[in-house]
């Protein structure tokens, strides 16, 4: 992932041997030593399909023997392309660090970087006053925090823009999310299936129309084997919040027979919370999370969950920016989950 940094003018970079700086060396060096022009030269960095693989592998041999690294920067000026992807994200989250790392990773194997404008809360506008500072080729949105005001400014600006996993965004920008009210509504029929009569609902933010939506999904499939489905709000979608949940609901007169929790990350809160108050999770109460987080398949764990395909997500949003969906009528990619069945819905008996 860059970060931003004091960029450089020039057309190359200095090399250095150990502490001692040596000559600098530049594309006139190359040329010289290949034998081909510095326009040759630089079309087999900017443009290798307009060289031919004779000429491309010659400069490339005479460029990794002196030393020359071309100047992203530079390059960027002339042909008025970064190759930059920015993203507004949040600054904490186990969901929002594992995705990232896909997008990373994607970006990187098509040539882009990706570049990073966190917030802690909900963005405000000096976020996106620091994305408009940037150059970027594309901008991804990744947070159902993200108000109106702002989708309605991607949706207006020249740069390609997609929302990540956030719903409310359809139809503003292009957008791509899980199927979230099909993923409780799976682990939902799995919770009746295991005969139980009692469900509390915990989100993270009542306000995000993830949570709406996941508590959706939860909500019909069991109402309609009547089962009401209160909802307790945690604050956030973080660990502590839902530790913090976890004493709330061991103080319960009536408990639940099942806790379904919006987010991963939140339920392992519930559930180490839960514990801490001498209650047994599945025996004493069960619970389902949303997202498939890496850390819910530990031992410690095994949580029974919906498994978002990040990598699918993460790739069908990159798609959208580089193919320039914004100039057309925004579209929306809604992929399914998997429920991953764990010793948190698991009885002894079952």
């Amino acid at each position: 992932m860059t970060e931003a940094g004091g960029p450089s003018t020039g057309d190359d970079i200095d090399t250095t041997s150990g502490d001692r700086p040596r000559k600098r060396v530049t594309s006139v060096d190359v040329a010289a030593e290949s034998g081909f022009s510095q326009a040759t030269v630089a079309r087999a960095f900017s443009s290798p399909h307009l060289v031919s693989d004779t000429t491309r592998e010659r400069i490339a041999e005479v460029a990794e023997a002196l030393g020359y690294v071309p100047n992203a920067i530079a390059r960027s000026l002339k042909s008025q392309r970064t190759n930059i992807v920015g993203a507004v994200v949040p600054a904490r989250g186990e969901y929002w660090q594992h995705a990232l790392t896909a997008f990373s990773r994607q970006l990187v194997e098509r040539g882009r970087q990706l570049l990073l404008f966190s917030f802690d809360d909900e963005p405000d506008d000096a976020v996106f006053t620091a994305v408009d500072q940037y150059r970027l080729d594309g901008l991804i949105m990744a947070s159902a925090r993200i108000g109106q005001r702002h989708l309605a400014r991607g949706h207006g600006s020249d740069t390609p823009v997609v929302a990540f996993n956030h719903p409310a965004a359809s139809g503003i920008v292009p957008s791509v999310s899980v199927d979230n009210e099909a993923g409780t509504a799976a682990l939902a029929a799995h919770l009746l299936h295991q005969g139980v009569d009692s469900v509390l609902f915990v989100g993270g933010v009542a306000s995000t129309s993830t949570d709406q939506q996941r508590y959706r999904g939860a909500a019909q499939t069991l109402g309609a084997h009547g089962v009401a489905v209160p909802y307790l709000e945690a604050g956030s979608f973080s660990y502590d919040a839902g530790y913090k949940a976890a004493a709330h609901i061991a103080d319960l007169d009536d408990r639940p027979a099942a806790v379904m929790v919006s987010g991963d990350e939140l339920a392992f809160g519930v559930v180490d919370g839960l514990r801490s108050s001498g209650l047994d999770v599945p025996s004493d109460l069960l619970v389902t999370g949303f997202d498939g987080l890496p850390q819910a398949s530990w031992a410690g764990y095994d949580l029974t969950t919906l498994v978002q395909s990040v990598d699918v997500l993460v790739e069908r949003s990159i798609d959208i920016l580089l193919d320039g969906e914004h100039a057309q009528t925004p579209r929306t990619i809604v992929e399914p989950g998997t429920v991953r069945i764990g010793r948190t819905t698991r009885r002894s008996n079952g």
